[in-house]
């Protein structure tokens, strides 16, 4: 078995240092979008909380001090001192990859990280878990998936593995992409963990409200009540937010515009539609006529249309956008489509 206490037989040669000042500024720059490294986690989890001033190692004596803080902890057990040194490998292994795309070198890359796990023993859980990580922090959340929901895991820090995926799903939309709730979604669905930061639950939420209403709801209602109310108005403001409709901002603007209508009008149809109990009834007609309302695209005619599935024929009437005036466009189609499918109550 390897000794993983000896510096060389673990990093081997490290002439030139392989990690340079831009290796350090991604790194940190990581560190900063996700308010500490997984890798600073795992530290603090361990009470190594300190070692983590000396990553990213800014040249050989950081690592070779950074190798020696985890040999030395006496209350570190030795998969865990293992499964640092692991990821440091990675780090290695990424380094030398990148070396080798840029012509730099041109020996044959094998995985440092894989043959440390073979010859030190390093439980494969516990490797697979610091993969899952790293992949992380290296801003791959796809390919992390793929090791985080592995089922012989057990889900720790699960509560920040999730708002990790949601705000890179967020990131994604401020970029001008599309918010992708998939990514918390996988992994809570795969992993089953229980949530214990209202952060954590309220980004899975948003996520359930982007993708399925009926879903949202069905979550909200398996709260306790002092959370319920709070989330169902939650998934009412998430469902009509103009943010939840925002598309790719390089596609032609008018299109954009007609998607965002079209979109927004279905979350209105699918709010509507909800088979609500008395006490959700009163909460939904107090969220769509508060003063958060104004912000909300089609909250008028969401209430509409909530009275005309009802019946309340006198409130449809008189009320809502479309009851002054009449709406266009999706919002006309929407609205007509419902009254027909409520049986021509309004």
């Amino acid at each position: 078995m390897l000794d993983y206490t000896q510096f060389n037989w673990v990093f081997g040669s490290l002439n030139p240092f392989p990690f340079d000042k831009a290796w350090t500024q991604k790194i940190e720059s990581h560190r900063r979008s996700l308010d500490g490294l997984f890798f600073d986690r795992v530290l603090g989890a361990l009470n190594l909380a300190q070692a983590a001033k000396n990553y990213p190692p800014k040249n050989e004596n950081a690592l070779r001090q950074l190798h020696q803080q985890v040999c030395d902890a006496s209350n570190v057990a030795m998969h865990h001192k293992l499964s640092i040194l692991y990821y440091l490998l990675l780090d290695l292994d990424e380094r030398y990859y990148q070396k080798q795309q840029q012509g730099a070198i041109t020996a044959p890359n094998d995985s440092h990280a894989e043959d440390f796990a073979l010859r030190a023993a390093v439980p494969q859980k516990y490797s697979i878990f610091m993969k899952g990580l790293w992949l992380l922090d290296a801003a791959q959340p796809e390919l992390a998936l793929e090791y985080l929901t592995h089922p012989s895991l057990v889900p720790d820090f699960a509560d920040d593995i999730i708002v990790a995926l949601a705000r890179h799903s967020s990131q994604s939309q401020d970029s001008g992409g599309d918010a992708d709730p998939t990514l918390p979604l996988a992994y809570y669905h795969a992993v089953q963990p229980i949530l214990r930061t209202s952060e954590a639950q309220e980004l899975l939420f948003d996520a359930l409200v982007r993708s399925s209403v009926p879903e949202a709801l069905a979550f909200a209602r398996a709260r306790p009540d002092f959370a319920r109310r709070q989330l169902f108005r939650r998934l009412v403001l998430g469902a009509l937010d103009p943010k939840r409709h925002r598309h790719d901002g390089n596609r032609d603007g008018d299109a954009d515009a007609d998607e965002e209508e079209s979109a927004a009008a279905r979350a209105a149809l699918e709010l509507a539609s909800l088979l609500l109990d008395d006490e959700e009834e009163r909460w939904l007609l107090e969220t769509l006529t508060g003063p958060d309302a104004k912000r909300l695209r089609g909250a008028k005619d969401t209430l509409l249309m909530r009275r005309i599935a009802r019946g309340e024929v006198g409130a449809a009437a008189g009320g809502g956008a479309s009851g002054g005036g009449g709406e266009k466009g999706d919002w006309a189609v929407v609205l007509e489509g419902f009254r027909a499918g409520s049986g021509g109550r309004a």
